[in-house]
């Protein structure tokens, strides 16, 4: 992400809520009102961030970790890595962490539109300048597929606003520091090319990255899918500093899953609730969560899909209340739509008599449970 752009980001207010209205005046309202209606509550949903006990949780250690290396000697410094499957809401509540520190290391500077800039100082031969250049203190990397050594070098430097080429000129970490960079996020890290030669250059460019921004008192965050199987993974250099933070799916195993899925259903069903006023308050997250355990498999990505298309499917057929139809009738993404097929077949494998041929069958493609 661009350096402008994050700093854009974070001071740009989130979408307003809708004004809330009486059952009355739901049930009064037409077809066309109600559509208007669910384009207004979506379009606030789908802006909104969702929080939870568990982000907040790794965003407090995500947050201690940075102050701590701040205020550590200087040399090498801790790291975290940020670990779990796709679509679990990882980079989602990184770029919150993001936000957060960007506005902490930049205040007063709150304006969206202007770049907040610093003074550097360089050095040129015998010429000492004081430059005033733009004040970077998070930069947010998401890797592309296959990423090298000169592609992830080139992406640092575009981040902070320089055209292409600039990091055939100059080193990467000169500019770390003349921007005042404090926080360097690595998303998508499983994506760095690892395979033979170039492989081995990537990681080892990693390490070195890693021990030279936290030379300058920063602080590197790496995250990625299933990075407990990337050969960063099996480097001591990185690992004999670093704080595995795993993301797992919310699930119903134990009483304590059971607990911690209702309490993240009942915070989402706060910014529901106001435009379903047919809805009992507590029937989203104490009556139904077995369904949206079922459609979801407790990922991120598809329980707020589910939350936004059943609270506006709720609004256009004039329920004003979620109901299982709802749920159900929601089309997820076409990974999660294979899961709930593959699930459906197993069930009914295990639950059909002994010589029933359609337990044998194969589920339809893109059936859901």
């Amino acid at each position: 992400m661009k350096a402008d752009l994050l700093h854009s980001l974070a001071f740009t207010p989130p979408i307003g809520p809708p004004p809330m209205i009486t059952t009355r005046e739901a049930h009064g309202m037409s077809g066309q009102q109600r559509r208007a209606r669910a384009s207004e509550v979506r379009r606030f949903l789908a802006g909104r961030y969702f929080d939870s006990d568990r982000d907040r949780g790794i965003r407090q250690r995500l947050t201690a970790l940075i102050e701590g290396n701040a205020q550590s000697l200087t040399g090498t410094k801790d790291v975290a890595i940020v670990t779990g499957d796709n679509v679990l809401g990882k980079s989602t509540m990184l770029y919150q962490v993001a936000f957060e520190a960007h506005r902490r290391l930049v205040a007063p500077h709150t304006n969206p539109d202007v770049r907040p800039a610093t003074t550097a100082r360089t050095i040129t031969g015998r010429r000492v300048e004081n430059l005033e250049v733009d004040h970077v203190p998070v930069l947010f990397l998401s890797l592309a597929a296959g990423t090298t050594v000169a592609k992830f070098n080139a992406q640092i430097v575009q981040a902070l606003g320089y055209p292409p080429g600039v990091e055939k000129r100059v080193r990467y970490l000169d500019l770390l520091e003349r921007h005042g960079v404090r926080l360097l996020i690595v998303d998508d890290l499983h994506l760095l090319k690892t395979s033979l030669k170039l492989g081995r250059e990537a990681l080892d460019h990693l390490k070195a990255v890693v021990t030279a921004v936290g030379e300058l008192g920063a602080t590197v965050i790496l995250a990625g899918a299933n990075l407990h199987t990337h050969p960063v993974m099996d480097d001591p250099q990185v690992t004999g500093r670093a704080y595995e933070i795993p993301v797992a799916p919310y699930s119903g195993t134990t009483k304590a899953d059971r607990l911690a899925f209702q309490q993240f259903l009942r915070e989402c069903a706060k910014h529901t609730q106001p435009y379903l006023p047919a809805g009992r308050p507590n029937h989203i997250w104490k009556e139904l969560p077995h369904i949206w355990l079922e459609r979801s498999a407790g990922y991120h990505r598809d329980l707020l899909q589910l939350l936004r298309d059943a609270t506006t499917a709720a609004i256009e057929d004039g329920t004003w209340a979620i109901t299982e139809k709802h749920l159900a009738g929601v089309t997820l993404a076409a990974r999660a739509e294979r899961r709930n097929a593959d699930a459906h077949a197993t069930r009914r494998r295990a639950t059909a008599p002994v010589g029933d041929p359609s337990a044998t069958a194969a589920p339809r493609s893109g059936a859901s449970a």
